[in-house]
């Protein structure tokens, strides 16, 4: 089963500054929903690139989702090494607006198992990001 899935927010902060967060990838659990851990396993300064480790914990159960993350410019893309999904590549992409404000884009492609996929209906993945972004920036709020 194929999900893909698209969000894009306009955030009050400088493009700089939001992009900066999202490379923090051991961060993630501070704000990234269901999130316990994130671990930062590797990285490659030469080719702009991190490999990082989140756990979750939903209903009681436990993921791990190992990632291979390509830092580019303006977005980071993130490839599922190991994880729930059969495939996975999202990327976030983020734009400056004007000098306070930038738009920020997450986009999630992903082959699914039949039962995850039933859980992740376009419906729970929005409000998944949705809560991850409100989170993300009252936590970039905190700290400037």
């Amino acid at each position: 089963m194929k999900r893909n899935f698209e969000v894009t927010r306009i955030l009050p902060f400088k493009h700089n500054l939001v992009f900066e967060q999202l490379v923090d990838f051991e961060r993630y659990e501070q704000y990234l929903p269901f999130c316990n851990a994130s671990r930062l396993l590797n990285t490659d300064n030469k080719n702009f690139s991190q490999i990082g480790e989140l756990e979750f914990e939903v209903a009681g159960a436990s993921y791990k989702i190992k990632s291979l993350n390509i830092i580019e410019d303006d977005r980071i893309q993130i490839t599922q090494i190991k994880g729930p999904f059969e495939e996975m590549l999202a990327f976030w992409v983020v734009e400056p607006v004007d000098v306070e404000s930038c738009k920020i884009s997450f986009k999630f492609n992903a082959k699914v198992p039949y039962f995850l996929g039933i859980f992740l209906n376009d419906t729970t993945v929005e409000k998944f990001v949705n809560i991850f972004l409100d989170s993300f920036v009252n936590d970039l709020a905190a700290r400037n």
